[in-house]
């Protein structure tokens, strides 16, 4: 005979323990004598988020107001150059900008420029912006201005930007020109002592130029053979052979002083900021003929950086 089967009521199956129900009874009891602190949990974790959101919205509308600045800052380095004797009158605030002279254009361009650093100063089309705006002062031949610009933007920028690079040898450029050599090198050398470091080899020919000009062969011909040993390949390494067969000629010139001259150690490649310090000043007048005759140092930076403003 088939054994029955007892169905319990829902009332019994109620009154049965329940470990979901249990553990949601003491939530509630917990929550009940803890109410305080969960109200403030809750508040903090609500302007967590909030806050959150609002940095994120801030950064964005920053962000796209710089955009729109940034645009029409290129508008305006686009703008038209009136013919001499037109008409027409200059309209730099115009949909497509017209101006009288090139040096008005630059001004205007530079002025918007400075308008894009202000809103959003440290995003990424700020520092665009700003290495645009030290050019343009260049170019307006405020040279002091300009390197003052190129080097807080090297200080701003990580030496992975790819912006860094530029930045470094055009405030170096501007420190050479204005005849403070040791200053470029310094410059120079924050490229030159990252390891595998963009432009590394561009700029330690730079550094090697800029010892041959101050005397120090021994210095140049560490920094030219580092060059030619890691980076075989560089675009500048028919340079850097031009300038390593010219080495020894500048020796034998500087070694007729006599036999006691003092011959100075090899120093390592990376040259650091201590360094450059130490480097004495050699009048560059004393350079021997025959380096003069063989590198034109004035075509140095086209023929090391074609495409590249110098």
């Amino acid at each position: 005979m088939a054994r029955k089967t007892k169905m319990q009521s829902r009332k019994e199956l109620l009154k049965k323990d329940d470990a979901f129900i249990n553990a949601a009874n003491q939530g509630a009891q917990w929550v009940s004598s803890n109410r305080l602190q969960v109200i403030v949990g809750v508040v903090l974790v609500v302007g967590v988020i909030l806050g959150t959101w609002g940095a994120v919205e801030y950064f964005r509308v920053r962000d796209e107001r710089a955009s729109v600045l940034y645009k029409r800052a290129l508008v305006l380095m686009d703008g038209e150059i009136l013919a001499e004797g037109s008409e027409d009158v200059p309209n730099p605030d115009g949909i497509e900008p017209t101006f009288a002279t090139e040096k008005e254009k630059w001004e205007a361009t530079r002025a918007q420029l400075e308008k894009v650093i202000a809103e959003a100063k440290g995003s990424g089309v700020a520092k665009l912006a700003a290495f645009l705006a030290a050019d343009l002062s260049e170019k307006l031949d405020e040279t002091v201005k300009a390197e003052e610009q190129f080097l807080a933007l090297v200080k701003d920028l990580s030496n992975n930007d790819s912006l860094f690079f530029l930045a470094v040898e055009r405030a170096a450029y501007l420190q050479e020109a204005r005849g403070d050599a040791e200053g470029a090198l310094r410059t120079l050398g924050k490229l030159v002592n990252v390891d595998g470091g963009f432009y590394a080899d561009i700029a330690s020919f730079h550094q090697a130029r800029l010892y041959m000009a101050k005397g120090e062969s021994t210095r140049a011909k560490n920094l030219l053979e580092r060059v030619e040993e890691k980076y075989p390949s560089s675009s500048v390494m028919d340079e850097v052979k031009a300038r390593l067969a010219i080495l020894p000629v500048e020796a034998e010139s500087k070694s007729e002083v006599g036999e006691g001259a003092k011959v100075e150690p090899k120093v390592d490649a990376a040259v650091d900021a201590t360094d450059v310090a130490k480097v004495g000043a050699t009048d560059e007048a004393k350079v021997d003929a025959t380096v003069e005759a063989k590198v034109d140092t004035t075509d140095d930076d086209a023929n090391a950086n074609p495409g590249l403003e110098p």
